[in-house]
C-alpha cells in the first residue's frame, strides 16, 4: 500500500506495521490468495485514496460475476442464474420450494442467504460447490406467525390425544374405537 499511496498510506498508518493495528485485526483470516485479490481490485478500480480496512476486506473477498445476496436471492425465485454459485445454493435450499416463493417470503429467503454465504466461502476456499449443508438450529424468530401458530395448535392436540387416552399408532387407536364402538370384526371376514 505504500508503494501505491506513499504518503496518503503512510499518514493514516505509519510506516511501521503495528499488528494491534486496525487493518491486522479487519484483515485477520484472510489469505495470501485473498489479499493478492484484493489488490488486484484496488489496481482496477484505480483509486486515488487508499480503502478503509473493511472497504480492503470487502475487495480481497470480492469474486468477479458474483452477484450480490440480494440479486442471487431474486435469480434464485426466477430460476435464472448468472453464476454457478447461485445455482448450487437454490439447488441447496430446494428449486421447488424456490419456484413457488415470493420475494417477501422471509424464512426461505434466510435458508438460501445461509447456503449462499456457504458455497461462497467454497467458492473463496478453492472447494468444490456441491455438497451438503449442515443444517443449522433454528429459532422462533425464524418463524413465521403462521408457523408459531401451526405449531402451537399441533402441540395442543397431540395433548388432548394424550389425555383422552388415544392411542398414537393408528392400528391401536382404530381397534380401541371398533372397541368403544361394540363393533366386533374377524381379521380374515371378507368386506
Amino acid at each position: 500500500m505504500t508503494e501505491m499511496y506513499g504518503t496518503r498510506w503512510t499518514a493514516s498508518v505509519g510506516d511501521c506495521p503495528d499488528q494491534d493495528h486496525a487493518w491486522s485485526t479487519v484483515l485477520g483470516g484472510l489469505n495470501g490468495r485473498e489479499i493478492a485479490n484484493g489488490l488486484n481490485v484496488l489496481v482496477e478500480r484505480g483509486l486515488e485514496w487508499p480503502p478503509s480496512a473493511p472497504e480492503f476486506r470487502r475487495m480481497c473477498l470480492h469474486i468477479p460475476g458474483l452477484p450480490s445476496a440480494v440479486e442471487a436471492w431474486a435469480q434464485a425465485l426466477s430460476g435464472n442464474y448468472t453464476h454457478e454459485t447461485v445455482k448450487v445454493a437454490a439447488e441447496l435450499t430446494g428449486t421447488f420450494e424456490l419456484r413457488k416463493a415470493r420475494l417477501c417470503d422471509r424464512h426461505l429467503q434466510q435458508q438460501f442467504d445461509r447456503n449462499f454465504s456457504i458455497v461462497c466461502q467454497r467458492l473463496r476456499k478453492g472447494e468444490p460447490l456441491a455438497g451438503e449443508v449442515l443444517a443449522g438450529i433454528g429459532h422462533d424468530s425464524q418463524k413465521s406467525p403462521a408457523e408459531l401458530s401451526n405449531e402451537y395448535h399441533e402441540q395442543l392436540l397431540r395433548q388432548r390425544i394424550e389425555q383422552q387416552g388415544v392411542p398414537s399408532d393408528p392400528a391401536a387407536a382404530r381397534a380401541a374405537m371398533l372397541a368403544a364402538l361394540g363393533i366386533k370384526r374377524d381379521s380374515h371376514a371378507s368386506h
